[in-house]
């Protein structure tokens, strides 16, 4: 088969592999779709926070769909040509926090295609233990299927954010997470989404997907436009799905006392030396972290069922396997109305 491995920053090489073959409670997927996410761009050029939890050669790929070619003979859940998504790590399943559902917890969890790497789907077959696959429901494509994962993880910061109905939240960043976020608050009760980006055609695309005003921080006054649409009382909640330390810190005072931060972004220095932290406490803040998306998936796959949730729109281009390079460079270059690359590893 063939695989798109990285061996350092900037070095990814095509090349040839064995299928995998499926051990004890494992199959094997076709891949049909990967979206290709930022992290994995700031992997490959070396700009990611976290490089030294990085482990070489690796291959990227943790939003994939795809269809079911071999699995063990103990596999007992599958059928051959299941279309199927697949869970973001891959852990022991016996561990105390397996057992208990924290399987994001478990000590010998591996994520998948990003940091302490199982081999993702930057690949035309890829391994997976059979209890992280999610059988995908006949009426959602490999399309919107490759985008369960950020959903997912959109899904699990509104959530985490204590979001409660009729309230008001801003959401900081127009990539797929920051986009999907607005969709979901309007899913969850929200009375008023408010998003914050710099291009014009991200911003309009996210109002399309249910975000009710869209401020653009390189021409408007974050300040007074969150307090003319708010009446001056700032926002209940704040998803920061940016990563700008900036950003972030001009808007700690536009929460509204006692409100929730809910963090889904990386930040490229430390956020803390540019931080008030007298602000969180006078604002008896809270401030939570999200990392992955547990619990999430099959409830993103209903509402995909359900016709409720469909990303398809904010695929912005397309490559084939063979031309990863050429995408990641795409991706530093062609900012303007990226959203989400897919990469079409097979029909």
């Amino acid at each position: 088969m063939l695989s798109a491995r990285l061996f350092a920053p900037g070095d990814m090489r095509l090349i040839e592999m064995d299928i995998p073959t499926p051990g004890p409670g494992q199959a094997v997927c076709k891949v049909i779709r990967c979206g290709m996410c930022g992290t994995d761009h700031s992997i490959y050029t070396g700009a990611a926070s976290f490089m030294d939890m990085i482990r070489y050669p690796m291959t990227f790929g943790h939003e994939w769909s795809g269809t079911v070619v071999s699995f063990a003979d103990d596999v007992v859940d599958l059928e051959i040509g299941d279309r199927v998504v697949g869970d973001t790590c891959i852990t022991c399943g016996k561990c105390k926090n397996c057992l208990n559902g924290k399987y994001n917890h478990c000590k010998q969890g591996q994520a998948v295609g990003t940091v302490n790497a199982w081999d993702g789907a930057y690949a035309e077959y890829i391994l997976f233990d059979a209890r992280h696959l999610y059988k995908l429901p006949d009426n959602v494509s490999f399309d919107n299927g490759a985008m369960v994962e950020p959903a997912a993880t959109g899904l699990y910061a509104v959530v985490k954010s204590g979001l409660k109905l009729g309230e008001t939240v801003m959401i900081h960043g127009t990539g797929p997470i920051g986009i999907m976020a607005a969709k979901q608050a309007k899913l969850m009760g929200a009375a008023k989404v408010i998003i914050t980006g710099r291009k014009e055609y991200k911003l309009n695309m996210a109002k399309q997907f249910g975000a009710d005003y869209a401020i653009n921080t390189t021409t408007d006054s974050l300040s007074e436009a969150v307090m003319d649409i708010t009446n001056g009382d700032g926002v209940d909640r704040l998803i920061d799905a940016a990563g700008s330390v900036t950003l972030f810190r001009d808007s700690m005072k536009l929460v509204k006392l006692s409100g929730v931060i809910s963090i889904v972004a990386f930040y490229e220095g430390q956020l803390l030396q540019s931080l008030n932290l007298d602000d969180i406490v006078f604002g008896d803040l809270t401030l939570v972290g999200v990392s992955g998306n547990v619990s999430m998936y099959q409830t993103v796959l209903n509402l995909m069922e359900s016709g409720m949730m469909n990303f398809t729109p904010l695929i912005s281009a397309r490559y084939k396997l063979e031309e990863v390079n050429k995408a990641m460079e795409d991706m530093s270059t062609k900012n303007d109305k990226k959203i989400k690359f897919m990469i079409d590893v097979a029909d």
